[in-house]
């Protein structure tokens, strides 16, 4: 049982940076994120923060309305799940703004392969880990136990979720006049996201 349970560990740490590094990729890539970056993203640039830190507020929002729902008292796993991902933020900070700084894509072909490659990574990754329930995030976190109380499934909650991101980063841009995220990548994502990270979800939660 320990074996398998630091397996699972390890597992989840591979996964979580490349969780951090397909979501990096995404923002590099410019062409529209998905509705929860952009999102974050505008509201960084007007914050004046980096994407990681405002992302590490945002789940923290959404880790208290997960604790309120659930009803439950503080766990263990309550914690590895605010470190991880505090821990999150800060490797998708020093992927944007350190190890792929540099990183300049100019045809449009090889901006779209790089997103879709983010995409894959991101949200596969991520259905992986929540289906390990070693390390949570708060959102998916959100989306799971508002998918009981509902009976809806995770993608059906999730994508209710990117609606309403994609509305506010609609909103808020024209009251702005900021910079649009929201472009192809962002129905690309839309599409693709939801979907992905759950046939990742149950596909591992078979194999577990």
């Amino acid at each position: 049982m320990k074996v398998q349970y630091i397996k699972k560990a390890l597992s989840s740490i591979a996964l979580f940076l490349m969780l951090g590094l397909g979501i990096s990729l995404q923002i590099k890539a410019e062409i529209g994120q998905s509705m929860l970056n952009a999102f974050a993203l505008l509201i960084a640039d007007l914050l004046n923060l980096e994407i990681g830190t405002f992302l590490n507020l945002l789940n923290l929002l959404f880790f208290i309305i997960y604790l309120i729902i659930r009803k439950a008292s503080l766990n263990r796993y309550d914690i590895i799940q605010i470190i991880a991902t505090i821990v999150n933020g800060y490797i998708i900070n020093l992927f944007v703004y350190s190890i792929l700084n540099n990183l300049v894509i100019e045809a449009y072909f090889f901006k779209l392969v790089i997103f879709m490659l983010g995409l894959g990574l991101a949200s596969i990754s991520l259905g992986a880990i929540l289906s390990m329930e070693i390390i949570k995030f708060p959102l998916e976190s959100l989306c799971l136990v508002l998918g009981q109380k509902l009976g809806c499934s995770l993608t059906v909650i999730r994508m209710r979720f990117d609606i309403f991101f994609m509305l506010a980063t609609l909103v808020l841009t024209l009251i702005t006049s900021h910079a649009l995220y929201i472009r192809e990548g962002t129905i690309i994502s839309f599409l693709l996201l939801s979907r992905l990270m759950g046939l990742s979800y149950y596909y591992h939660k078979k194999r577990i």
